[in-house]
């Protein structure tokens, strides 16, 4: 079995904390200052959360789906950039732009025009309905400019540049808490616009993101800076090749966030209380995923700039110490959310029984933590870091769709359970996909050079 010298121990933490450590800055303040958005419309009253909660599902799925499309990309900027080939790098990184805003525009004209036919899917409540609408309108208008941040987001990170994505986001998420305090309630003369205000908040806040990101890439001198005849230099072989791998991870995101939708579905037609409590728990346990996310990403960037320069046996040994590291942090992760979830809970103002039940599913995610953070390090950052998108593919929709949403929809929808035991139901999904992903990565089918 390979080890570790010193010097190479020393240089995969470099590598590590180099890229994970921005991500984790940006996941934590991006996870902390939505809860204290979450926070702000909770003043409304859980009408008003519920309204967000579900008009944000659209762009979940929006955002899974451009996440799905540039985490293949990635996989083809990590190689690239491990080969020092940066003409191919541009070319694919034009190539997911163009792909993405086709997407991002489909979602656009869904938002602007068809509102009430898709947000009628979840409210049973006019109020909730109507609430919902007025967001979606709103923040409908970014999506296109989201899609084009994801893209140089990804590109950035791939090339060791994680602090620029880190800063632009900094600075989005916080003029957007700030535009959320001054337009939800009114404050300092402002006027009062409730949700319309938070979704004018968003809509600002990425639209400043989005040109601090295209400022860095193609305006200052960057590694990344392409005239538009770069990026749109791809040919046809180059798109077939591109699908081949990307198209898998698209395909698993898209029906891993319709899986989640469908969740979500199922959450709300228990009640406002109970899809209250489900909005508020999601927000805070994304505060104590930070780490997983940072490493994983990271885990993602590494294997495929290894692979690039060719350097198989100390990718192999890099693994199993990500996979450790990783468990590790899940058993950390979830003891501090048992320690927290109390005083963090209590900044919040609900009712009692949302708050009990609030508590309850936060008391049972901790248990599952780790086995997610494995599924995610898997799924996203060593198999589709090794270039192996179908595999990722099989074990989420597997997982997800045989077992997962069979489960929640038969719990909610036929037999009606309490909101804390159709929650429970869902974890036997990530059992299930942990049997499926640990086999795949002792055999090491997963490693791939997608590059040439």
């Amino acid at each position: 079995m390979e080890k570790l010298t010193i010097d190479d121990s020393k240089r995969f933490y470099k590598m590590l904390l180099l890229i994970a450590v921005p991500i984790i800055v940006q996941n934590f303040l991006s996870s902390s200052l939505n809860m204290v958005d979450n926070l702000m419309i909770g003043g409304l009253g859980e009408t008003s959360i519920a309204a967000v909660g579900q008009a944000n599902q659209l762009f979940f799925l929006f955002q899974l789906m451009t996440f799905g499309l540039n985490s293949g990309g990635a996989i083809f900027f990590a190689q690239f950039h491990g080969s020092g080939d940066y003409r191919s790098f541009k070319k694919y990184m034009g190539m997911t732009m163009v792909i993405g805003g086709i997407i991002a525009t489909v979602f656009s004209v869904v938002a602007l025009f068809f509102p009430e036919q898709v947000m009628g899917l979840y409210a049973d409540d006019p109020v909730v309905l109507a609430q919902s609408v007025v967001y979606l309108r709103i923040v409908g208008f970014s999506y296109i400019l989201s899609n084009l941040s994801f893209s140089m987001i990804f590109a950035l990170r791939s090339t060791g540049q994680a602090f620029v994505p880190m800063v632009s986001s900094i600075v989005g998420l916080g003029l957007n808490t700030l535009l959320n305090y001054l337009l939800i309630h009114g404050n300092f003369g402002f006027p009062r616009l409730e949700v319309q205000g938070a979704a004018t908040a968003t809509l600002i806040s990425r639209i400043i993101e989005f040109g601090i990101l295209f400022y860095i890439v193609f305006i200052k001198k960057n590694m990344l800076n392409a005239k538009l005849v770069e990026l749109l230099s791809f040919k046809k072989p180059n798109i077939q090749k591109f699908l081949l791998v990307a198209a898998p991870v698209l395909l698993n995101e898209t029906l891993w966030s319709l899986g989640i939708i469908v969740y979500n579905y199922s959450y709300s037609k228990l009640g406002v209380s109970s899809f209250a409590a489900i909005q508020i728990q999601n927000t805070i346990t994304q505060l104590f995923y930070v780490f997983s996310f940072g490493i994983c990403n990271a885990a993602a960037i590494i294997i495929g700039n290894l692979i690039g320069k060719g350097e198989m046996a100390l990718l192999r040994v890099y693994a199993r110490k990500i996979i450790k590291l990783t468990f590790i942090i899940g058993l950390l992760t979830a003891l501090a959310l048992t320690m927290l979830k109390h005083p963090i809970l209590s900044l919040y103002r609900l009712e009692e029984t949302t708050r009990l039940t609030t508590f309850r599913l936060l008391t049972f995610i901790s248990f599952i933590i780790p086995v997610r953070f494995l599924n995610v390090l898997f799924v996203v950052g060593l198999f589709r870091g090794g270039g192996d998108t179908r595999y990722s593919l099989f074990a989420e929709t597997t997982s997800l769709w045989l077992v997962g949403v069979p489960m929640v929809t038969m719990a909610a929808l036929y037999f009606k359970l309490p909101v804390e035991t159709v929650f429970l139901m869902s974890f036997a999904e990530e059992l299930v996909k942990l049997m499926i992903c640990f086999p795949r990565y002792r055999s090491h089918k997963w490693i791939h050079r997608v590059v040439e």
